[in-house]
């Protein structure tokens, strides 16, 4: 077949697909599921706001801007509730972050209290004070571990809401999870660092010391962390209060410790119940009443849709993909972060959104990646104006015609996701792979013609068939032309949407690689070349079989295909 009839025909494909097959979803069916998606956070958000008590709100003032700056009573006006919902989840969800942030200092001002106490002990050389001090301390911290769990579960609850669903790209707070979580892990620490010991006596001095600089170390970096959280809040606190560790650093010793202990228990479980449980988190984490359950999208069979993404989650393919963060509402989430929980009806709509932005930024650049290997290994063909080695040509277009396998594992990964539904097939979305699936079917369908292996360029008697490779290259090179307007087109949003670790590949550097590897291996200049070319086809055959094997096998979409198969449909899909 002539390619310009391929190419033709490529064309006339695309260009032929009914509506319905690129969408594969009713728009009024999604324009009324983001409604019913909507009213739910609004009941949430409004829950949320009426229970916070107004004695928990004075002094405070919230900034819209450098500029505008209104106080927590215009913002939380009954009367405003439902009304401008933009802005009551932006003022709520900052209060909610401050609040947080005040009890973390809180806490750490307690802790302060006894550190200070314990040092004192220590440089008096007082052993057994120091020790009971230092104990004291430590099971304080192991109690806390309730109280940050509910204020991180609370915490991840909001984090599940899709604000760029939601509010169609406006930027919102993002709650302070991770930040939470490192005072949670570090109670975790605490207990299970002291499983072991004893209850019934006392740790050895030097345990408590082990200890001591552990508790000290701890609070320096959280310190830090409050203090940059109280810098980027969006709230303004004009109270003026006392340092709690100053005024108090002067009672007895002993009772001192104590007093603040039994502080802390009542702080734990006062925090618990005001801004946990008063809340209605339990009620939102664990809903029993229809208007705190989460709508499902209609287009969507969800219970399907959750099998198949937590099958996905725990593959090792995820592995290759921790050079990239996604950029979700000015934040990045790493892949540890996207795939540590378990995906189900509460999170599905925010992980669903992640899962395939991280899959959209890895296919985008595989493909990026893909093209400059090939326009460097053509160009190291090209040995003047537009004269090409033809020996090198034939290598390379059998190369070429392998990297079909690579392309055969995107397009079945992408089609799975796309027969679950699991795309937003919005043209503007961050997670549409229409147009990653139509470049994976343009190269399959110059693939599939078998125009390219190396027995089409090689007479039997083993003459160059140098017309034909003329020709081929001629239409190659237009296709390589115009998909390259496409990539480039579509690539100016890529760094909005994916923080990429590791740069893409360079022409000149791989050509300057391949050289280095050719000069390495052979003395004579035809001999350096013919292994450069070598080398360079080798590392593109083992880009495009590590590729089908990390971003399909690795990824588990055979096991995704299999459910719901029947055993001879499992066989024709393997």
């Amino acid at each position: 077949m002539e390619f310009y009839s391929l190419i033709l025909i490529m064309s006339v494909v695309v260009l032929a697909k009914k509506p319905d097959e690129e969408t594969n979803c009713n728009p009024k069916r999604v324009n009324n599921y983001r409604e019913d998606y909507k009213n739910y956070i609004k009941t949430v958000i409004g829950h949320i706001r009426t229970n916070i008590g107004s004695n928990e709100m004075l002094n405070i003032k919230l900034k819209l801007d450098s500029i505008c700056i209104i106080s927590i009573e215009e913002a939380f006006k009954t009367e405003t509730i439902y009304h401008n919902f933009k802005n009551n989840y932006f003022y709520t969800i900052s209060l909610l972050n401050f609040k947080y942030t005040e009890i973390l200092k809180h806490f750490l001002d307690y802790i302060d209290i006894i550190l200070q106490k314990c040092k004192q002990f220590h440089e008096r050389n007082l052993k057994e004070n120091f020790i009971s001090c230092v104990t004291s301390l430590v099971e304080e911290v192991k109690n806390s571990k309730t109280m940050f769990e509910n204020l991180y579960n609370a915490m991840a609850f909001i984090s599940y809401i899709d604000v760029r669903f939601l509010f169609k790209g406006a930027i919102m707070p993002n709650v302070i999870i991770d930040e939470i979580n490192f005072f949670l892990k570090y109670a975790f620490q605490k207990i299970s660092e002291n499983s072991h010991l004893d209850l019934n006596s006392l740790p050895s001095i030097e345990d408590s010391k082990v200890n001591f600089k552990s508790l000290n170390d701890f609070h320096t970096v959280a310190s830090d962390i409050i203090k940059n959280l109280y810098q980027n809040s969006y709230v303004i606190n004009t109270s003026i209060k006392t340092n709690s560790t100053s005024n108090q650093i002067n009672e007895d010793d002993s009772y001192l410790v104590y007093l603040t202990c039994s502080k802390l228990k009542s702080f734990y479980n006062e925090n618990i119940e005001i801004w946990y449980k008063n809340l209605g988190f339990e009620q939102f984490l664990d809903p029993k009443t229809p208007e705190f359950i989460p709508p499902v999208d209609p287009n969507i069979n969800i219970n399907m849709a959750i099998k198949a993404f937590n099958i996905l989650r725990q593959e090792s393919g995820w592995k290759t993909m921790e050079h990239i963060n996604i950029v979700y509402n000015e934040k990045l989430f790493s892949v540890d972060y996207i795939m540590k929980d378990p995906i189900d009806k509460m999170n599905f709509q925010i992980k669903k959104e992640h899962l395939i932005q991280l899959i959209k930024c890895r296919y985008t650049e595989i493909i990026k990646n893909y093209y400059i290997m090939v326009s460097a290994i053509l160009s190291m063909c090209n040995v003047g104006v537009n004269r090409f080695n033809y020996n090198s040509l034939i290598k390379f277009f059998d190369s070429f015609n392998k990297s079909k396998i690579m392309f055969i594992g995107l397009n079945k990964a992408l089609i799975t996701l796309k027969k679950s539904s699991l795309w937003n097939f919005t043209s503007l979305s961050h997670t549409n792979l229409q147009k990653i699936l139509k470049w994976v079917d343009d190269f399959l369908c110059l693939l599939n013609n078998n125009e390219f292996s190396q027995d089409k360029f090689v007479n039997t008697n083993g003459t160059k068939k140098t017309d034909i490779i003329d020709k081929t290259l001629k239409y190659f090179l237009n296709f390589l032309k115009q998909f390259n307007i496409e990539l480039n087109t579509n690539f100016k949003t890529m760094n909005s949407r994916c923080n990429m670790k590791e740069p893409y590949y360079k022409k000149s550097k791989l050509i300057k690689h391949f050289k280095y590897l050719g000069s390495k291996m052979s003395t004579s200049y035809y001999e350096q070349s013919i292994e450069m070319y070598h080398n360079a086809c080798n590392y593109f055959d083992e880009f495009c079989e590590n590729v089908y094997k990390s971003c399909y096998e690795n990824l588990g979409f055979r096991k995704v295909n299999r459910l719901n198969k029947t055993s001879n449909e499992i066989i024709m899909v393997d």
